[in-house]
């Protein structure tokens, strides 16, 4: 029995945060993150929550498709921070927010992985979409996936894991929304406070990538080495094979030990 989210308006009343949350809920969309778009550009503000229960275009980072069927947690949340803010960062941080919210909710021991992926036992349970517009103010669009009670077909279940598969039952998607919106608005005031450390030291006690044997695809090469660390802006930090230490911004992760 997949939970309703008919008391989503509701439930956003008592999140408790300094930010005015909106609850936007639609059976279905494209996506979560073009609604939220259209939405923004027709008045709504900072602390818009975008929640569907199925997308049919779900994007992740690189334009690659999201599979979002019911029983998950897909939403896109608004931010308008009064200047430019590092999207690197803010990545780190949300995924942060979520590992944390497992951990705290849950017990279980989430993990992550640069730049923007929770995995449970190597296994992707969650992602991150950060996506920027220019308009009269600066805005972000904070999109986050989670597998919660949805079903993981087949063919994805060697790389990608549910909350529901891991503790064998279903959980309540209103209460985990509510603690991962708490937990994003306090990495959201670190930002705005230029607290970086804070956001990075989180992310570096919370992560399994750090000294790891990694290759690291890019969109121009392939660099293997150890990940030593991130840099200030966010960008992981490997030592590669020649022992130079090489700064990556985008690109995809292999854990290779």
């Amino acid at each position: 029995m997949i939970e309703d989210f008919s008391d989503l308006q509701t439930f956003s009343s008592i999140v408790g945060s300094k930010l005015r949350y909106v609850i936007f809920y639609v059976r279905n969309c494209s996506s979560t993150q073009d609604l939220a778009m259209k939405l923004f550009e027709q008045g709504y503000g900072e602390g818009l929550v975008v929640v569907a229960e199925e997308m049919s275009s779900g994007r992740g980072r690189l334009g690659r498709s999201w599979l979002a069927t019911s029983g998950g947690l897909w939403f896109t949340l608004v931010l308008t921070p009064p200047k430019p803010a590092n999207l690197q960062i803010l990545s780190l941080g949300v995924g942060s927010s979520v590992a944390k919210t497992l951990r705290e909710l849950y017990e279980i021991k989430a993990v992550v992985k640069w730049p923007n992926d929770v995995l449970v036992n190597g296994r992707k349970i969650a992602g991150i979409l950060i996506e920027g517009r220019k308009t009269l103010e600066t805005a972000l669009f904070v999109g986050v996936g989670i597998n919660v009670n949805n079903e993981i077909p087949d063919e994805l279940r060697e790389r990608a894991v549910s909350i529901k598969e891991v503790l064998k039952r279903q959980v309540s998607r209103t209460s985990l929304l509510a603690k991962i919106l708490q937990e994003i608005e306090g990495t959201y005031i670190k930002l705005l406070n230029e607290e970086t450390d804070k956001i990075l030291e989180e992310w570096r006690g919370l992560t399994e990538t750090l000294g790891r044997k990694v290759k690291v695809v890019t969109g121009k090469e392939v660099v293997e080495g150890v990940a030593v660390d991130v840099a200030s802006d966010g960008s992981l930090i490997i030592e590669d094979l020649a022992g130079v230490k090489r700064f990556i911004y985008v690109g995809d992760v292999i854990h290779l030990t």
